[in-house]
């Protein structure tokens, strides 16, 4: 039996916490944090949920959301233990001389695991928030992780099916991760609906693995939900009592069901095999720079 979080309309009397209550709520996140890292403070909040440290509200999440960013900026909880991706920035990149960027280089020089591959695989990600949990895997793979921030742009869509088919694949395989919501649900279609319609100009195979989230999943994981938007459009006719964030599944369960997703196109042996390729060459760059 799914338990529902209903909101109220009637603002109950807050209690403020005790210290030694917020000493707990403080503990669970760095032990969290330090388990886990990097994760959302959403998952933070969901897994403090349900291991009731925090009420299952909003202003549960707001709690969660302060204690988090105090015990970063007074040094309590190191910053990269959370991931935030909502904000980017550019610059250019640069080096105080040739030796600097030939370690650089070498450092950061990584082998297209997929060059002699007939498929190209792809991870699509509804929430930028979400990439920094999930990229160690898509770099451990070496697959392209595509955060869409709810629906995919046509240009994006366009573009993803362009490329593998200019690198020569017959087939692209997207997995993909979306909230089990109304929106949720028609973002990650709309991406394959889309793609399978481009797909017939290049000639390239499109297949497709929904990783998560759907029902029976939340069922299994007994996910903290929360309760369906009942707006106007698609979240009107939303068929399930509950919606669920992916953020509500543990991160390291998040990270494993990708991994065992990936494992299916490129198994432990051939990554192994070609990380000993990618060595020998970033040995072959430093000497031929360093003597530049």
């Amino acid at each position: 039996m799914i338990e529902v979080y209903q909101a109220s309309h009637i603002k109950p009397k807050r209690k403020r916490a005790t210290s030694t209550e917020m000493a707990e709520r403080r503990s669970f996140i760095y032990s969290f944090c330090e388990q886990y890292h990097p994760v959302t403070v959403r998952q933070v909040f969901y897994a403090a949920t349900v291991r009731g440290h925090i009420e299952k509200t909003e202003n549960g999440y707001n709690k969660i959301q302060a204690a988090c960013l105090d015990m970063r900026r007074t040094g309590m909880l190191p910053q990269y233990w959370v991931a935030d991706n909502s904000r980017s920035f550019y610059q250019t990149t640069t080096f105080d001389g040739l030796t600097n960027a030939a370690t650089s280089f070498a450092q950061t020089y990584a082998r297209d695991f997929w060059d002699d591959e007939t498929t190209a695989v792809e991870v699509w990600l509804e929430k930028e928030a979400l990439v920094g949990t999930v990229r160690p895997v898509t770099t451990e793979y070496r697959v392209r992780l595509v955060p869409t921030r709810g629906f995919a742009s046509e240009t994006i869509l366009y573009s993803a099916v362009e490329a593998a088919a200019d690198d020569g694949k017959d087939e692209l395989h997207i997995v993909t991760m979306y909230d089990f919501d109304a929106s949720g649900q028609a973002a990650y279609k709309a991406v394959i609906g889309r793609m399978n319609e481009v797909s017939e100009q290049f000639g390239i195979t499109i297949t497709h693995t929904h990783l998560a989230l759907d029902y029976q999943q939340v069922v299994e994981m007994d996910l903290p939900t929360r309760p369906p938007k009942k707006n106007a459009g698609r979240d009107k006719n939303w068929p399930w009592p509950v919606a669920v964030e992916l953020d509500a599944i543990p991160p390291e369960i998040l990270r494993n069901m990708l991994r065992d997703e990936l494992e299916k196109f490129m198994p432990y042996e051939q990554r192994e095999y070609m990380r000993e390729l990618e060595n020998r060459d970033r040995s072959v760059i430093r000497m031929a720079l360093m003597d530049m």
